[in-house]
């Protein structure tokens, strides 16, 4: 995964958050749903407190995260985010997170300014090129999938039902949820035993079509090597694949100011 480095100019946001035991799986282990929320909130607050005067409404299209250790319950994590790459009618974020000044992991996430009355992606928001845009440096990207399926049979597939609280104020389920049923899925089967998900460092999750109520979640898994692969589909079609790696993130050694 390429993490464009912190910029010397433009805006960047910083947050704190304490991981509590909604976060936290019975071990102490920040769940992966517990990660999606920090980067989504910090970049909800970003945006919110930023002078652009139309907020726009951001759809996340796809986010990757390296951990060089999993964060645990009580860590206090400072987030530093900013806009790293501009398109059309979309923007990456790139956020590090740090725990006791030390980064423990990096994060890009790429989010498409919708219509909300049609959910179509539009032209950047008024003002957002003078606010978010210096950061990026002049950096442009595209919404592509980069993800692909395994060409093989998934070593297990099931279904799993949805909850009216999985629901955010799009109405669709929150993009965090699909990442708790990973965490589902992987769950150990012993009260207090270690995750599968704890021997995976990097993760990457692409969102499709959004999961509808009341039709279950049908999920599909596959195995290779250091590598898994989740697919989460319904009637509509794929909602959203995530591949998780094992290999330890390659993170240069980096400290808050450094």
């Amino acid at each position: 995964m390429d993490f464009i480095p912190e910029p010397q100019q433009g805006r960047v946001f910083v947050n704190e958050h304490c991981n509590l035991l909604s976060d936290c799986d019975p071990t102490g282990r920040l769940r992966l749903d517990g990660i999606a929320r920090i980067l989504h909130d910090v970049a909800t607050l970003d945006n919110e407190g930023s002078p652009v005067p139309d907020k726009g409404l951001w759809i996340l299209r796809n986010l990757s995260v390296e951990l060089r250790v999993w964060p645990g319950y009580l860590d206090s994590i400072v987030s530093r985010t900013w806009c790293s790459g501009i398109g059309r009618a979309w923007a990456e974020r790139r956020t590090d997170l740090y725990r006791h000044d030390q980064l423990v992991a990096q994060a890009k996430a790429l989010w498409v300014n919708v219509a909300p009355d049609t959910g179509f992606p539009r032209s950047l928001p008024e003002g957002f090129l003078s606010v978010f845009g210096p950061s990026a440096m002049g950096r442009t990207i595209k919404p592509r999938f980069m993800l692909s399926l395994p060409e093989d049979e998934p070593a297990s597939t099931g279904s799993i039902p949805l909850r009216y609280s999985d629901l955010d104020i799009v109405g669709h389920v929150n993009n965090a949820v699909h990442l708790a049923l990973a965490e589902e899925l992987l769950a150990p089967s012993q009260r207090g035993a270690d995750s599968q998900l704890n021997q995976y460092h990097s993760f990457t999750i692409e969102f499709h079509h959004g999961l509808e109520l009341p039709e279950p979640a049908n999920w599909s898994l596959w195995t290779s090597g250091g590598s898994m692969t989740l697919r989460l589909a319904q009637s509509e079609g794929v909602a959203s694949v995530v591949e998780l790696q094992r290999e330890e993130a390659s993170i240069t050694e980096q400290r808050i100011g450094s």
